[in-house]
């Protein structure tokens, strides 16, 4: 969505100027508010309005209505909330997403989305503005960044205006509004780095592209690049690129507002291999087809921290890359090699495909030694988590109980799914080497590499209060980005913001079994 064209007003239905009418209902009526309203105003014909009364308001239901002449707005799409009492954040921004993408398909340009009476509901007035703004922005992306006219593409129809319309004008509203634009944005900007091919988003560039974000923030964030010569003491991380032409960067953004807490230091650290072939444990063709998307990690911190700086929100925040390309060439690390860490710790390598753990490794050690109190690292980690949860959740991992149940309560707050896996100490055992301190696989006998991988991770924050999030299932999905992860690590930086933001999600303490459920 290019414009930033959101408002939320009071308006008779006749007074309506969009394209098209969203119009929420519940499974048990449009109740009351400014949805039924409008739908008494709307002049259907008596077909239409048989129509509109049978709809029956499941969740993620549509149905396009031509409206009457009392409307600017020619036709309606009346979408199902489901039950009030069941109305959470994952379901409504689900029926929010099928409701924009309908608008989306009848190529209209301006929306107004009637707001339905929200009492009841465990959904207040700002929570369905962020929800609304989220949705017409991420529904409005589209993957065709190289289609041409001399290709014969034809312009794509974006939209360029959303009202809210309610019966009063409540703050909450437009405070939404202008935060869910931000996160919206937030979210394609982590999908625009990880679709870019990988020609186009080495290691160099995305290290660009941070330092574009920097130079827009005026000043709320600090980017430092540190190149191979600066890097000496990395040895994991640079083993990784030496099979590479691209040279690998280190990228750390740094955000310290004035009045944030001085006690604590978040610092998220993005999995950034750019181009990941395997190494010389290569990958198959098919499965080397999408890994572009490895670096889907740093995108997501990325684009949190540009939007934590916009909705100034005071804590103190640092994001780390490792950037980096996995390649064959021959000077590529090899199977058997021993590296020496940043933290002076010995791996073996096991498996040159077990890249990305080496470059985290390096991040988390550098990260502990510039203060970090908290971290969270992202990654598209292991196919292993693929077969645990599908591409349905992400792997949460942990070796500390607090820090997980605030990004599950973060998660559950904006309706991403996460579950959060054991790890037993038993599991560990598995990377023991016999020649080094640690080896960077467990192994295909052992099973369970989801966990053993985070169990690698785990010894490099040691006491450090630290969180996993493998997200190889939820982060690419039918060949595009998805953006998983924005919307719930800024809300984990406002929880660390506020505390008790556990009113984020009225009525719900920290549900550490599955965000969402």
């Amino acid at each position: 969505m290019k414009s930033k064209k959101l408002a939320a007003v009071a308006a008779q239905s006749n007074e309506v100027q969009a394209d098209l009418v969203l119009v929420p209902v519940f499974e048990n009526g449009l109740g009351d508010g400014a949805a039924k309203r409008l739908q008494s105003g709307f002049g259907n014909s008596i077909a239409a309005q048989a129509e509109v009364e049978s709809f029956s308001g499941k969740s993620a239901q549509t149905m396009m209505v031509f409206n009457g002449d009392k409307l600017a707005a020619k036709r309606s799409v009346y979408f199902g909330l489901g039950a009030k009492d069941k109305l959470d954040p994952r379901n409504l921004r689900t029926a929010l997403a099928a409701a924009f993408a309908a608008a989306k398909r009848a190529k209209v340009q301006t929306v107004a989305l009637a707001i339905p009476d929200l009492s009841g509901s465990a959904i207040d007035a700002a929570e369905f503005g962020r929800a609304a703004a989220e949705s017409v922005v991420t529904v409005d992306y589209v993957i065709n960044h190289f289609k041409t006219e001399k290709g014969g593409h034809k312009k794509e129809v974006h939209f360029k205006g959303l009202t809210l319309v309610s019966d009063s004008v409540d703050v909450g509203f437009q405070a939404g509004l202008k935060e869910g634009y931000v996160i919206g944005a937030a979210v394609n900007r982590a999908r625009d780095l990880v679709n870019m091919p990988p020609n186009m988003m080495t290691p160099m560039k995305l290290a660009a592209q941070a330092v574009k974000i920097a130079d827009a923030s005026d000043g709320a964030i600090k980017c430092r690049l540190f190149k191979r010569g600066d890097l000496k003491k990395m040895g994991a991380f640079l083993a990784v690129s030496q099979g590479s032409d691209q040279p690998p960067v280190l990228i750390e953004l740094v955000y310290e507002p004035k009045g944030a807490d001085r006690s604590q230091f978040l610092t998220l650290i993005g999995k950034s291999v750019t181009y990941d072939s395997g190494g010389l444990d290569i990958k198959t063709g098919g499965s080397m087809r999408t890994m572009k998307c490895d670096m889907a990690g740093g995108a997501t911190t990325l684009a949190v921290m540009e939007a934590v700086a916009a909705l100034k929100l005071p804590v103190r925040l640092r994001v780390l890359m490792a950037a980096t390309e996995n390649m064959t060439g021959g000077s590529a690390y090899k199977s058997g090699d021993v590296l020496t860490s940043m933290s002076g710790m010995t791996i073996e390598v096991d498996n040159t495909d077990a890249e990305g753990r080496l470059t985290l490794a390096d991040a988390i050690e550098y990260g502990k030694q510039q203060g970090a109190t908290h971290i969270v690292d992202v990654a598209t980690l292991t196919g292993a988590m693929v077969v645990a949860l599908g591409k349905v959740a992400t792997g949460a991992f942990s070796n500390d109980s607090a820090l997980v149940g605030k990004v599950m309560h973060a998660a559950k707050a904006v309706g991403e799914l996460v579950h959060e896996m054991p790890m037993f100490d038993e599991y560990a055992k598995a990377n023991e080497s016999n020649i080094a301190d640690i080896k960077n696989s467990g192994g295909a006998g052992f099973g369970a590499g989801s966990i053993t991988a985070a169990w690698f991770l785990r010894k490099f924050a040691d006491k450090t209060p630290w969180v996993h999030l493998d997200v190889a299932g939820t982060a690419f999905n039918n060949n595009e980005a998805t953006g998983w992860g924005v919307r719930t690590l800024v809300e984990l930086v406002r929880d660390f913001a506020t505390p008790h933001a556990e009113a984020r999600v009225p009525g719900a303490a920290a549900d550490r079994a599955c965000a969402g459920e």
